[in-house]
């Protein structure tokens, strides 16, 4: 029986000039077991988390500071083929607002800008999806850290 697992792993960096802080709660696990695979047939080329498995919350800013949040990836054991998605599939809640990523955003090993806001805000939540999956990847457990890094302006 072949299995294969993909596994996120979320880690966090933070500037921290003026004590502000960026937290991220839950993981994601893909995991997938050929046993129900009947032959001739193959994974669907793509798969979504739970649309409420992590949560991000912004803390700490100054008054009504503006900030914004990159994404990137570091791979541990990765296959170039599977493509990582993020969307938030929440606004949050707190004295602040939100824009950005509402449709889903390719996460690259290079930071790119996500989201941007004003204000403290918490429980924005974050839906992942994998592109590419499929039997032809060699069985293995595949890692990737998932890295958001919040800026104050």
């Amino acid at each position: 029986m072949k299995k294969s697992a993909i596994c996120l792993f979320l880690i966090v960096v933070a500037t921290t000039a003026f004590g502000q802080q960026i937290l991220i709660r839950g993981s994601v696990d893909f995991s997938f077991n050929l046993a129900n695979i009947q032959p001739g047939e193959d994974y669907s080329l793509e798969t979504e988390s739970k649309q409420d498995g992590v949560r991000l919350d912004i803390k700490n800013l100054r008054r009504q500071a503006y900030w914004r949040v990159t994404v990137s990836k570091s791979d541990i054991n990765w296959d170039n083929n599977v493509k990582v998605y993020v969307r938030r599939t929440s606004s949050g809640n707190g004295n602040g607002s939100l824009w950005g990523c509402s449709n889903y955003t390719q996460i690259r090993n290079m930071p790119q800008t996500v989201l941007q806001g004003q204000g403290a805000l918490n429980n924005i939540y974050l839906q992942y999806k994998l592109d590419g999956i499929s039997l032809s990847l060699p069985a293995n457990t595949y890692n990737t850290d998932i890295i958001y890094t919040l800026y104050e302006q």
